[in-house]
């Protein structure tokens, strides 16, 4: 018996992917909603839900519609999780008229509508329209007019609460015609009322179209904080939509917006309590011991320097499974969540990753940027539970604290590094923020970072990226915190590429005795400092090559990372020394190298 059961939910799953794949190949973008149990509830569980199978699963779907994929890869692993989900499609540039009574089919016969793509509902009918009306969504007498992508219906072979599924009219042409523009008569007479009351009276309570579903999560939310008769809240918030919306949600929208906000209404038994375990589990790390999981690891660094080519090698490193630098220890091998907002995707960071030899299948963006507000905080919560990236990479962190909070004032910092750590610790992942120092040379880089204390105080280790002090042309990694660990080693790098048409990559070379302090010093002018570019970096050079022979590209990589000089200058003061005996060609074509010269007593 439980054989056949499990037979039954893997063919029920197999035709939802096959109707999917179906809509996707039409152009359409799914969601899946919760399913319908053999006794008409939902399969959410949730006791008295007002919309069975007709809200999308929070975790795949978190932000309903407007989740809506053409991903099959994702709707595939949603059904292997929840076999006997629904389907739904968001209507962008579709109509649909969704018919349930007899006063809704006489209204819709007596409108003479063209012949459509038909499907039966559990208690009526869906008609499909190519186009979208201006309108907008609206309701007439036992029927509900939807359009637009903020808008879905459930389609074939979804299963109806009463027991029927969803299937398409025989009868019914294949393709749906252009939506026809006498559809705005469907409009019952107590729409027609309530707009007029909208245009002569601008003193009522008046919910616009636009601001809809916030106001009714908003009130939803609010109204189940006091009361806790869960009919009682929907009742008043189908009084609110029927009396004083613009143009009303739908029944199944306003369920569906009544569900959401229980996602986010905590009682006191949810936030205080006893522990959840008594059991001490040990600290894990992404890369030992510099980047700990469960926490926040803040990377910071003199501007300039390069931070994010080094943090393109680390991604680099997960995304493939390959060893991290100088151990044998292999990086585990996941997804990583970038946000970066100050390197060009296509232009910058993609050829840096593929320098490095990133596997980009593995790659997650934030594809516009936004700040993470409160909001947007948990849409990314609810991405990185859905997607379990082993690394999520922030560039910068105060870039995306947004200019509603304060980096200086502590509690602000604390109370947004905290959340990001909660995130952490619930998914299992490890987060790397960017930041960066300022140039005050006399305290200590931990106390350097841009920004508040509560940046210092609220993260679990602290990476530091500058120069090795025995080499300038040289990068170094330091470790400057370790909550959960002692700290690494110093790591030297050497950067090698770059110029007009390359990519540049860091290769570690060493393991060096520097701390943090003297990686991130903070250069100060000194007597005679140099008056322009072209002395700037003559004094440079000279300090850099020694008699040992090195290529030109080297000197040019490091002056370059500093910003001396233009390759312009750089070629043409390479000119003037060799003539000086200043510096001194050795070799010639490929060959090439260049060492301190032997210059005359009047040089």
């Amino acid at each position: 018996m439980r054989r056949q059961y499990r037979v039954s939910k893997l063919m029920r799953s197999q035709t939802m992917l096959s109707a999917a794949k179906a809509q996707i190949a039409a152009g359409r973008k799914v969601i899946l909603t919760y399913g319908v149990r053999e006794d008409g509830r939902c399969s959410c569980k949730r006791e008295g839900c007002a919309s069975p199978g007709k809200h999308p699963l929070p975790k795949f779907f978190p932000n309903g519609v407007h989740s809506a994929t053409d991903d099959i890869e994702a709707v595939q692993k949603a059904l292997r999780r929840h076999p006997d989900a629904n389907l739904a499609i968001a209507l962008e540039g579709l109509t649909v008229v969704d018919v349930d009574g007899d006063e809704g089919r006489k209204a819709v016969k007596r409108l003479d509508l063209p012949d459509t793509v038909k499907v039966f509902t559990g208690r009526g009918y869906h008609l499909y329209y190519e186009g979208e009306i201006s309108d907008g969504t609206f309701k007439g007498e036992k029927l509900d007019v939807l359009t637009g992508g903020s808008r879905m219906v459930m389609v074939p072979p979804s299963m109806h609460p009463i027991g029927k599924r969803y299937n398409h009219s025989a009868r019914a042409p294949n393709r749906a015609a252009r939506v026809p523009k006498n559809l705005s008569r469907l409009k019952s007479e107590k729409t027609g009322r309530r707009h007029e009351k909208t245009q002569s009276s601008s003193s009522d309570l008046v919910i616009k179209s636009g601001a809809r579903n916030d106001f009714f999560f908003r009130t939803s939310c609010f109204l189940r904080r006091r009361f806790e008769d869960e009919d009682a809240v929907e009742a008043m918030l189908e009084a609110l939509n029927d009396e004083f919306t613009e143009t009303p949600l739908s029944t199944g929208e306003l369920h569906s917006v009544i569900q959401s906000s229980g996602n986010y209404v905590e009682d006191t038994t949810a936030l205080f309590g006893p522990p959840k375990t008594t059991e001490p589990l040990p600290m894990e790390f992404l890369y030992y011991p510099y980047i700990p999981y469960f926490g926040v690891t803040l990377l910071a660094g003199n501007p300039g320097m390069g931070k994010s080519l080094l943090v393109t090698k680390l991604i680099a490193a997960v995304t493939t499974g390959t060893p991290w630098p100088f151990t044998d220890e292999c990086a585990p091998k996941g997804k990583v969540l970038m946000l970066s907002a100050e390197d060009n995707w296509q232009r910058v960071t993609l050829p840096r990753l593929l320098e490095n030899n990133a596997d980009i299948n593995q790659i997650r963006v934030m594809n516009r940027f936004k700040i993470l507000s409160p909001e947007n905080l948990e849409a990314m919560a609810r991405y990185i539970e859905q997607e379990r990236p082993k690394l999520v990479v922030i560039d910068t962190l105060t870039a995306y604290m947004g200019s509603g909070r304060d980096m200086n004032r502590q509690n602000e910092v604390g109370e947004f590094l905290g959340r990001l750590t909660e995130i952490a610790e619930d998914a299992g992942c490890a987060v790397l923020a960017i930041g960066h120092l300022n140039k005050q040379s006399a305290e200590h880089p931990l106390y350097r970072i841009v920004g508040s204390i509560g940046f210092a105080a609220s993260i679990r280790s602290a990476l530091f990226y500058g120069t090795d002090p025995t080499d300038r042309s040289r990068f170094a990694l330091a470790h400057g915190k370790a909550n959960a660990s002692e700290l690494g080693k110093t790591i030297i790098f050497e950067r090698f590429g770059g110029g007009r048409d390359g990519t540049p990559v860091l290769h570690p070379v060493e393991f060096s005795d520097a701390n943090e302090a003297e990686v991130c010093r903070v250069e100060t002018n000194t007597v005679g400092r140099p008056a322009s570019a072209t002395d700037a970096a003559r004094v440079f050079i000279l300090e850099f090559l020694s008699e040992k022979p090195v290529r030109w590209e080297k000197v040019e990589s490091a002056v370059t990372a500093r910003s001396l000089a233009s390759a312009g200058t750089l070629n043409a003061l390479r000119a003037e020394m060799a003539k000086s005996g200043e510096i001194e060609q050795v070799g010639k074509g490929k060959s090439t190298r260049w060492k301190l010269g032997q210059p005359s007593a009047e040089d």
